[in-house]
């Protein structure tokens, strides 16, 4: 094991400098998807455990209490119900406005680095295709070199030279595969939050409006 692992290695540093960058790559798209997955898992903890809780107390008329859960769950949710919170007694418009800006943020900070991956699926197989053209470059100049010295490289030193050129593109490529995987994970993953961030402004407007029409006919009731 401990042999092939350092054959795998000398094969990848005999692709020339640009492994290094497309190494540099293949470690920031895989600290980018380890640190996503974490994040969403524990999103969706933090959802599952909210939202019972939160409805419960709108739907019991406990706004403090509502308005307590939602700052003890600031992430994600806790901050879109709380803006709808703060518009209690308004219009249900008003109320699913203010949270429909508090989401543009959430949803903001949902996608942050998504950028950066995208760059390394594109960038990743161009550094490889440099990598490989420059080694390639090199290789045939050495050609033209020696035989313009009438001493020609032989067909094994001329297919060493390819063989190493093409392990840059080879490995670009097989990064650019890897962040697609990881981008198109995440990016599913952070539809899917935005779809229960959308279900859950409308299921809030739906409940604070019904609260506020109860109170309302139950003050004109008590009224003599």
């Amino acid at each position: 094991m401990t042999v092939d692992f350092f054959n795998a290695w000398g094969l990848l540093i005999k692709g020339g400098a640009m492994m290094w960058p497309i190494f540099l790559l293949s470690i920031m798209a895989i600290s980018i998807g380890i640190e996503k997955f974490l994040f969403l898992n524990n999103l969706d903890g933090s959802f599952k455990k909210f939202k019972p809780l939160f409805f419960k107390a709108l739907k019991e008329n406990r706004m403090h209490d509502a308005l307590s859960i939602c700052e003890e769950n600031a992430l994600g949710l806790g901050n879109i119900c709380k803006a709808g919170l703060m518009k209690f007694g308004s219009s249900a418009d008003l109320m699913k406005t203010a949270m429909e800006k508090e989401a543009v943020f959430e949803i903001h900070g949902l996608k942050q680095r998504l950028g950066l991956l995208s760059f390394i699926v594109n960038a990743a197989p161009l550094l490889g295709l440099l990598g490989t053209t420059t080694a390639l470059c090199v290789v045939f100049y050495a050609v033209q070199i020696r035989s313009n010295a009438l001493n020609p490289l032989s067909l094994g030193d001329m297919s060493s030279g390819i063989w190493q050129a093409l392990i840059a593109t080879s490995a670009g490529i097989s990064v650019g595969i890897i962040s697609f995987a990881i981008y198109s994970f995440t990016a599913n993953r952070i539809n899917d939050v935005i779809m229960v961030f959308e279900k859950t402004i409308h299921e809030t407007v739906a409940v604070l409006q019904a609260v506020a029409e109860l109170k309302s006919s139950q003050g004109a009731e008590d009224e003599p």
